[in-house]
């Protein structure tokens, strides 16, 4: 099961000395950016750190202890103070916020498809993947059927509940770090769902504190509740605290956080609606069907709380992680958040909201491809208001069909030196499903990586790749090849099945 979607550095003093090692994740399977070395006489080396007099060891390089961290410059190893991050709330937030475009936008008039669609249910194709049979409660789909258990439509509530602890206590003003969190999560829930998922947060007004002290409740990793020693005691213990003075009714999902600068949690900890300690707890109001508590790596610089809550709770309603868990960079990773919660593209696919139910049947396009010669379509981003198709889908067989969609930078976005709005070609491969590639991204040769607003931080996304067609582009794949003929507020193609 999916639980924080990383690779993994060795930060060994993430951790109280008396402690083991924590393995800190570079969110999402991205690899790791180490700060570029600097001239030894330079004051501020990188957005988020400043440079001090005080040397440190080479083994020590990129480790941090406390609030600082050590750095290369020159031929030296010297530590560097972490600055505090300005809260998002009184001004925005350089890694996510993306830079106005001063170029005017081409007028693209919309246009209905030169071949009519065919029937929306072959496009519903069904996932037939060895990992979903047998999946039993925790079944994520990738393809269709989708999971209708779990409620993906209506307002729901939200909690968000400080911890601390008799050795811990909480800071005073809480709310300066999660306020703005908050309302980035569920303006992201209403934006990928089309306005059919909307989240009420409702805040305990004071720390929680819990009977045991930290050393108690140690979780390394990034684990699923019942995989961590201390995850059922941890979940028990705050519940338990929590719900004589907090009203559980109608809570759909419990999101914990912990003291600023605490270091017994290292990546983070989850529950779901599978878990058995979730489905056994209950409340005096009730139950709930899942948690989550961001741990160190979550306030480290530039990190945020709100994709990990959306990613965490994606799977809660049954969205499949896109690509593998750890290791190597899946290719789709990051283009869904559901693959990368620290990428820079924090979208959430048109195949992945059709199969949720969010993307309706109007919106999206569906032509066979043995029964295609050519068709031009005007094509409505994928996260904006404008109306239109916003997914297209030719099925190449029973199993594979080419996805299309049309991508913009918005505000869950980081930025690129290239300006990343155009359309996104890619494979559904329904022999494949959660944790598998069942997504891959299709683009011209000879796009290089580059860096993103969100890399410039350690710990933080590394280089990406443009996949996305630009005016002018196209890509051939399965014989078929999409070519972008305008880009605007809309964006027009032409697709065509080659002789």
């Amino acid at each position: 099961m999916c639980i924080i979607c990383v690779s993994t550095i060795t930060i060994a003093s993430l951790m109280a000395p008396t402690q083991a090692p924590v393995q800190v994740p570079t969110q999402s399977l991205t690899q790791v950016s180490r700060v570029q070395t600097v001239a030894a006489n330079s004051k501020t080396i990188a957005q988020g750190y400043e440079l001090t007099k005080k040397s440190c060891p080479k083994s020590s390089l990129n480790k941090v202890k406390n609030d600082r961290i050590c750095l290369k410059t020159g031929k030296v190893y010297r530590w560097a103070k972490i600055k505090k991050a300005t809260p998002a709330s009184t001004s925005p937030t350089p890694s996510t916020s993306p830079t106005p475009s001063t170029t005017p936008i081409q007028s693209v008039i919309y246009q209905a498809p030169t071949k009519p669609s065919d029937n929306i249910e072959l496009c519903k194709i069904e996932e037939k993947s060895s990992v979903r049979p047998g999946a039993g409660d925790s079944m994520l789909p990738a393809g269709f059927p989708g999971l209708t258990k779990i409620t993906k439509t209506g307002t729901v509530k939200w909690a968000l509940i400080p911890l601390d602890f008799p050795d811990l206590v909480g800071e005073e003003n809480f709310r300066a770090r999660v306020d703005d969190q908050m309302k980035m999560l569920s303006d992201w829930f209403a934006t990928v769902s089309e306005g059919k998922f909307n989240v009420e947060w409702v805040v305990a007004d004071k720390w929680m504190t819990l009977p045991g002290v930290t050393s108690d409740y140690v979780i390394p990793l990034s684990a699923n509740l019942n995989n961590a020693a201390n995850g059922p005691k941890l979940f028990n213990d705050a519940m338990n605290t929590a719900d004589p003075f907090f009203d559980f009714a109608n809570i759909q999902t419990v999101n914990f956080i912990l003291p600023k600068g605490q270091t017994f949690i290292g990546e983070s900890s989850q529950g779901f609606p599978w878990d058995q300690s979730v489905k056994e707890y209950v409340s005096k109001e009730g139950s709930i069907s899942s948690y989550s508590i961001p741990g160190q790596f979550f306030d480290l610089p530039g990190k945020e709380y709100w994709s990990y809550w959306a990613h965490e709770f994606g799977h809660a309603m049954g969205i499949p992680h896109v690509g593998a868990s750890r290791g190597e960079t899946p290719p789709f990773n990051p283009l869904d958040l559901m693959g990368s919660q620290d990428g820079p593209s924090k979208e959430l696919s048109g195949w992945l909201r059709f199969v949720t139910g969010w993307l309706p049947d109007e919106k999206v396009y569906c032509k066979e491809t043995k029964n295609l010669t050519n068709v031009e379509l005007t094509l409505a981003p994928l996260s904006g208001e404008e109306t239109g198709i916003k997914l297209a889908i030719f099925p190449v067989n029973s199993t594979k069909a080419i996805m299309i969609e049309s991508r913009r930078v918005t505000k869950f976005s980081c930025t690129t030196p290239t300006l990343r709005d155009g359309v996104l070609v890619y494979i559904y491969d329904a022999t494949l499903g959660h944790g598998e590639d069942f997504l891959v991204p299709v683009s011209p040769a000879g796009r290089k990586l580059e860096a993103d607003s969100c890399g410039r931080l350690n710990f933080r996304s590394g280089p990406t790749k443009d996949e996305l067609l630009h005016q002018g582009d196209k890509v051939t794949i399965e014989g078929i090849t999409i070519e972008l003929l305008a880009h605007g507020n809309y964006d027009k193609i032409i697709v065509s099945k080659n002789p």
